[in-house]
């Protein structure tokens, strides 16, 4: 009679095929988690750059006079993070000018919205802001 010693130490093929696959698992679940962590950092970054960009064209039309602030209304113009028109750029902002804002000749609202592209995809709400210039006499 012959004895068949089994070796009961190692490990099936089985056992390491499911090993992997919950391996595999595991690191595809970790790389959704990167590319989410990726794409909201990019858009956090994007919409701080639009805030910005907002603000400085108010700032920038502080030193425009009173009679002139008419003028500085612009359709959608394609800008880049400096805020400088460029064709190639990522951020498309335009600015609305109300005279006589509330029928007070004195008053003048400016309205600045920015709104920027992440991979192609136009954010769905812009950055806006909004100020009343005054003049007095």
């Amino acid at each position: 009679m012959i004895n068949i010693v089994k070796n009961k130490n190692g490990v099936t093929l089985i056992e390491v095929m499911g090993s992997v696959l919950v391996f595999s698992i595991g690191i595809a679940a970790l790389m959704a988690v990167y590319w989410q962590a990726g794409t909201s950092s990019r858009r956090a970054d994007n919409a701080y750059t639009a805030y910005n960009l907002a603000k400085n064209r108010l700032e920038g039309l502080k030193s425009v006079s009173f009679s002139d602030l008419s003028s500085a209304a612009e359709s959608t113009i394609v800008v880049n993070k400096d805020g400088v028109a460029d064709a190639s750029g990522t951020f498309t902002r335009s600015t609305t000018v109300t005279t006589n804002y509330t029928g007070d000749p004195s008053l003048t609202q400016v309205t600045v919205s920015v709104s920027y592209a992440i991979s192609g995809v136009q954010s769905t709400a812009p950055v806006q802001m909004t100020t009343v210039y005054f003049v007095n006499g």
